[in-house]
Parts: structure tokens; C-alpha cells; sequence
């Protein structure tokens, strides 16, 4: 093993990073020693491991005063990451190009809209599919439409079998027909349980000019997490905690209670089911497909399954793989999916609040999709846990290249939410980078390199809020809006052997970015699109603000031109915890358009207008020879009245809201229709 200690690059004066430790790659156990044993690996369970494994996490929730069997909540945060650096329907212009499930799609001269439930005056619109044909001008025309169960929450639809097949996954209404539950820690609290929770893939036949006929229907126990479709099988992630509460283990419960309570318990009560076309419940996975961990201190009682499904075959023919223990999130690569679980268990009222164990851990487990298989690879470990927003854990992962860049916190407590009142009442939490690579032996993701990071300014330490990476970049923001962002070179994660070309990660510079970067996106030609609010630590923001940078010298990046749009208020999707943005390469531009509410910035005392505001696709086009930012015409689906405003929260739900574009046309997909606007 070779270390190397130092930067490749002078830090700016304004900021202290801990020297980087690099690991070259060694193969082997924890460390890079080949005789340590890989406490992250995980086992494949034999009869009787997934019971063992259960009694020994609510024996455990009993000895630290936990209600042993009470409901319990999966504990991944929000829906996986993507592994492009550009999320849904649109062309990624750094990383693998994948295919993601979104609401809008084309295909051929068919335009397919999935729309959600919504109230109107007179009742509740349910939820469909809905087809229509595109003419040469871009135009719409409705074909017809197939209605979706009303009791699911549409979530995303994927096309395959060449464009003849439309698979449509929807989440459980956690609000229809479920009977509240009074929660065990306080019998004044009823909660609705979530391991009841079921997901929906509805299968259609499609076609030019054919309305959407429904041919098969598949549900399956458990929450989704991800998705991915490669060729014509869809691979699921989900998880699922099962129903324990007729197994009932008070807190503080002596060892032989505990087993008296948990003697009947076994293996059918702890796997998810699915239903094919209404039959009878089968096992999503069988036992012998499953894996456990016993490190694992996490006390989340919880499975996490990968499903594997032949979207062309008349059975839905399908393949499981099962990880048993707390998943924290989950990241999904062009064929892989790794799942991260905490060594540790946090404890705290809520999770921003929550405090972690000193020296906590991390575990990251790698399947591969093998076109109808889901096999386990190899598991790793990294210093620290993802921190405390649920938002953000999907983001803390990225895979490029094969290796996974990792993310994660050191500190006990940290910030979390919304600037400025966790700045103020949390220390910020110094964060640590970690580049993982699969060693191909002894079922090991090996740490190719490490860079901790304690970022200091003038205001004092600051905590990274997010992280984007760009293919062999990566850009840190903090919580203060008015700091720069940092910039990470992450092009050669292991190569200590030659001094001209040293290893990384390293900061590699600072961008001038305050208030502009609550989202970035990467560009062509070494530029870099910056969304953010012009506000302080987390007021109201005055406009949706735009920038376009200069970053193609990491050090010296810089701002090359400022826009705004809208006023007070204003809001886009690209704040929501999985951004939504549709991108167009073409002819030295790129062309965006993503949903947005777009205030009017006041005029002046007296009456207001009685319109303040539309809501639609916002849509822009950057220069990227020039680096020249220019907003084109707005796709308005509804105006935004005075004293209007019940709509803009159930039929114009905003995060419900998706951008497509096709040659010079944009689509927005709205309050249950598809708006259109051509040319500029």
C-alpha cells in the first residue's frame, strides 16, 4: 500500500481542509490489508437466518428501552439518486446516459402523459395514462386515455418493448381505506403504519394511435425506492417492514419473554408478497436469495429487495435478491445499485435533531443487474453516516466509472433543513469524501483515496449542504447561501505513482457563487448553470435566480453572466428533493426546461394586478460557445390569480409537474393535461 500526504493543489487562503490520505489500490480487507476480514460483506442466509436475524434486532430494541415489535418506519431517505448527473426525460451531458422513469414521455410521434388524482370543484379527477399524437407542428391531439386505480399515487412510467409497452409504477395512497394505528410510545398519537403500504406496476399495450390497454398488473408489498430499465427489464428496489404487532415485545422486556412472545414467529411473516392480476399472494423473494449482516447495528426492522422483471414476457417473469437491515439510501448506477446502511443507530426525537455514535460507520453493498439477474458483489465501509437531512442521503452517493464516490459526516450532531436556524443552533459537521472501487475478489469495495474536509470562513466552520457531481468533478455547497462553492477534482482517485499527475480527490478551487447555486448543472465546454434564490441564510427568496460559470480552470472559475426570473416567491422543482429538468443538446447550445411558478415582481403601491404570476415550463438556452444565457417564452399552464389559489395546490401541484422537450416544441404536463409551445 502506497500513501501519499499533501494537496495538488494550494488551498484558497480562506479555507482549511485536513490533509488527504490516500489509499492506492490494495485489494482485501478493511485498509487495505488483504488478512483483515470485510466486516461489511454480506451472507447469504440459510434456513432460519432471516428469524435469527429479526429476534436479535428486537432483542436489542427491548434492552435499549425501544418497544420491540412496534410499528417502525423504513429508514431510506426519499427516492434514490440517479446515476446520471442530469435526472428524467432528457439528454445527461456528463455521465452514463440512462433510462429513468418520469410523467412525460415520447416516443415516435406518440406523446405519453401521466397524470395525477386532483380535485376539482365538482369532485376528484383519478389518475391515468393518458396517449396522444404528435402532428408535424408539434401539435397534440388526445387518443384516449386508460384510468389508473385511484387508491395508488402514480410515481413514474417507463416505455419498452420497442414502444409497444408502457409500465406504469404507483405508490399506495397511504390515506385510502387504511385504519389509523395508535402508536405504542403514546396512546394519544395514531399513526398510519407503513409497512401496510403496497406499490403497483401496471402493465399497457401501446401503440400509434391506440389508447393504452391495460394487459397485466403486479403488486408488491413495501415502499418504492428506485427504478431502472435496461433493454426490456425493469429493475425495482424496494423496502419493506413487516407487521410485528401481533408479536408484542414491550420495552425492557426480559430475555425469555422475548422468546416466548417471538416462538411462532417465521419466515412468512417477515417477506413481502406480491399479487399477479389479483391472485393469491406469493413471496417476493425466497430466503435462500437473501442476505444478512450481522455487524449491522442499525434496529430498523427491515428488508430491502431488488426485482429484476421481464417487462416482454405475458407472466412478468422475475427474479429477487433481499438485504436484510436498515437502508439508509440507495444509489442506482447504469447496472448497479448499492445500498448504504449505517453501522450504527442514530437516536433522537426526529432526524434533523438526531445524534449519531462516535465513530460511526457506514456500510455500502453493490448489486449488478445481469439482464434477469440481480447479483450481490461486493460490500465496503466508510468513516462516518450521511447525515441528518432525508432529502439529501440519495445525493451523497455517485458512481462514475466504477468507482462510488461516497459522502459522508463525522460529527455526532450537525446542521440539517433550512438555513439560518440550524446554522445557528447545530455546529456544523466536518464531512469526510471516500472513493470506493470494486476490487473483482473477496466480495471487497476497496477505498481508493479519502479527503476529509473541515471547511472554515469568515462566519466560522460550514457544513456542506449538497453535493453535485459532474463526471471527474464535484461541487460542495454550504448552508450559508452567500459562501462560494467548493470545487472537488476527482479525476484520478488512485495514482500515487507518478508525481506529475497526482492522486485525488483535492479542492481544487472556489466559485464565486452566492446565491446561484441551489442547483448546478454541468454544460459543455467547461460551463456550469447555477439556479438558486438571491436571499439571505434562507429568506424569502426575490426571483428565481440564474448564472452561467466559467469552470474550466477549477481554481479560477468565474461568472459570466447573471439573470432573474420572476420575483418574490417565485419557486421551481429544482428545490423539491428529487429535481426535475429536461435538457436539449443541440447546434453549440443546450436548451432547459424545467416546471416553475413565476411570481410578478410588485410594481408599486395600491391594487395589485389580478394576475400575479404564471405557472409553467421555464425555459432557457445557453450559448456554449459564449457562455450567453437567454429565456425563452414560458409554456403557461395556468395564470396565478389573486385570491385563486386552491388549484395551485391540488390540480396545479407543482411537484407534480413535468417538462419535455422535442426538435422546438416544449411540453409541459399540468394540471391534468399536456400544454404546447413552439419556437421561441
Amino acid at each position: 500500500m502506497n500513501t501519499l500526504a499533501g494537496m495538488s493543489h494550494a488551498s484558497p487562503a480562506w479555507l482549511a481542509v485536513a490533509t488527504a490520505a490516500f489509499v492506492a489500490g490494495c485489494g482485501g480487507g478493511e485498509g487495505g490489508n488483504p488478512q483483515t476480514p470485510n466486516e461489511a460483506r454480506l451472507q447469504v442466509a440459510r434456513s432460519g437466518d432471516l428469524v435469527a436475524y429479526f429476534k436479535a434486532k428486537i432483542a436489542q430494541r427491548v434492552a435499549l428501552g425501544y418497544p420491540g415489535t412496534a410499528i417502525t418506519v423504513p429508514t431510506v431517505g426519499g427516492l434514490s439518486s440517479a446515476g446520471s448527473v442530469v435526472t428524467h426525460t432528457g439528454v445527461p451531458l456528463a455521465g452514463t446516459v440512462v433510462e429513468e422513469d418520469d410523467l412525460i414521455k415520447a416516443e415516435g410521434n406518440m406523446v405519453y402523459g401521466l397524470h395525477r388524482a386532483y380535485a376539482t370543484d365538482t369532485g376528484r379527477e383519478p389518475p391515468r395514462l393518458a396517449a396522444l399524437a404528435r402532428a408535424a407542428d408539434g401539435s397534440l391531439s388526445s387518443v384516449g386515455s386508460a384510468v389508473l386505480d385511484a387508491k395508488f399515487i402514480p410515481q413514474g412510467f417507463y416505455v419498452a418493448g420497442g414502444g409497444t409497452r408502457a409500465a406504469v409504477l404507483s405508490q399506495q395512497d397511504p390515506y385510502a381505506d387504511r385504519q389509523p394505528v395508535v402508536a405504542a410510545a403514546d396512546a394519544s398519537i395514531a399513526v398510519l403504519p407503513e409497512y401496510s403500504r403496497t406499490l403497483s406496476l401496471d402493465l399497457f399495450a401501446i401503440h400509434k394511435d391506440m389508447a393504452p390497454a391495460q394487459i397485466k398488473q403486479m403488486r408488491i408489498d413495501g415502499l418504492l425506492v428506485g427504478s431502472r430499465l435496461i433493454g426490456n427489464t425493469l429493475y425495482l428496489v424496494t423496502t419493506w417492514s413487516p407487521d410485528l404487532t401481533r408479536f408484542t415485545v414491550q420495552a425492557g422486556a426480559t430475555a425469555s419473554a422475548v422468546d416466548a412472545a417471538l416462538k411462532d414467529l417465521n419466515t412468512a411473516a417477515l417477506i413481502p408478497t406480491l399479487r399477479v392480476d389479483g391472485g393469491q399472494p406469493q413471496p417476493l423473494v425466497n430466503e435462500a436469495d437473501c442476505l444478512v449482516q450481522t455487524g449491522n447495528a442499525s434496529l430498523s426492522l427491515q428488508l430491502t429487495s431488488i426485482t429484476a422483471i421481464d417487462l416482454t414476457s405475458s407472466s412478468l417473469a422475475r427474479t429477487s435478491r433481499c438485504f436484510a437491515g436498515g437502508s439508509e439510501a440507495v444509489h442506482l448506477g447504469a447496472r448497479s445499485v448499492y445500498v448504504a446502511s449505517s453501522r450504527q443507530y442514530r437516536y433522537g426525537g426526529d432526524v434533523a435533531n438526531a445524534v449519531f455514535p462516535a465513530d460511526s460507520r457506514t456500510d455500502i453493498h453493490k448489486f449488478t443487474f445481469r439482464g434477469a439477474q440481480v447479483d450481490y458483489d461486493a460490500s465496503g465501509s466508510v468513516d462516518g453516516h450521511l447525515g441528518w437531512d432525508l432529502r439529501r442521503l440519495p445525493s451523497r452517493l455517485n458512481e462514475y466509472q466504477n468507482d462510488l464516490r461516497v459522502l459522508t459526516f463525522t460529527g455526532k450532531t450537525g446542521q440539517s433543513g433550512m438555513p439560518p436556524v440550524t446554522i445557528q443552533a447545530q455546529q456544523a459537521s466536518p464531512a469526510l469524501l471516500t472513493v470506493l472501487r470494486d476490487s473483482g475478489r473477496d466480495s471487497y469495495l476497496g477505498p481508493q483515496a479519502k479527503l476529509p474536509i473541515r471547511l472554515r470562513t469568515a462566519r466560522g466552520d460550514q457544513q456542506i449542504d449538497n453535493l453535485f457531481f459532474a463526471g471527474t468533478r464535484a461541487y460542495a455547497t454550504p448552508f450559508a447561501t452567500t459562501e462560494p462553492v467548493w470545487v472537488l477534482d476527482l479525476a484520478n482517485p488512485a495514482n500515487p505513482a507518478n508525481p506529475a499527475n497526482p492522486a485525488n480527490p483535492a479542492v481544487a478551487g472556489e466559485l464565486p457563487a452566492g446565491g446561484h447555486a441551489d442547483h448546478l448543472v454541468p454544460l459543455p465546454n467547461g460551463l456550469l448553470l447555477g439556479v438558486g434564490k438571491d436571499s439571505a441564510l434562507g429568506g424569502v427568496a426575490d426571483g428565481i435566480q440564474l448564472a452561467v460559470f466559467d469552470v474550466r480552470n477549477a481554481a479560477q472559475g468565474k461568472r459570466l453572466t447573471t439573470q432573474a426570473a420572476g420575483g418574490r416567491g417565485s419557486i421551481t422543482t429544482l428545490d423539491s428533493a428529487r429535481p426535475v429538468l429536461n435538457l436539449q443538446a443541440m447546434d453549440g447550445k443546450v436548451r432547459l426546461a424545467f416546471p416553475a411558478r413565476v411570481y410578478q415582481a410588485p410594481t408599486g403601491v395600491g391594487t395589485p394586478p389580478p394576475v400575479r404570476g404564471y405557472q409553467g415550463a421555464l425555459r432557457l438556452e445557453v450559448n456554449t460557445t459564449t457562455g450567453a444565457l437567454a429565456q425563452r417564452s414560458m409554456v403557461v399552464s395556468t395564470a396565478i390569480l389573486n385570491g385563486d389559489t386552491a388549484g395551485l395546490y391540488s390540480r396545479f401541484d407543482i411537484a407534480n409537474e413535468r417538462s419535455l422537450q422535442v426538435d422546438n416544441v416544449a411540453y409541459q404536463l399540468s394540471g391534468g393535461q399536456v400544454f404546447t409551445r413552439a419556437g421561441d
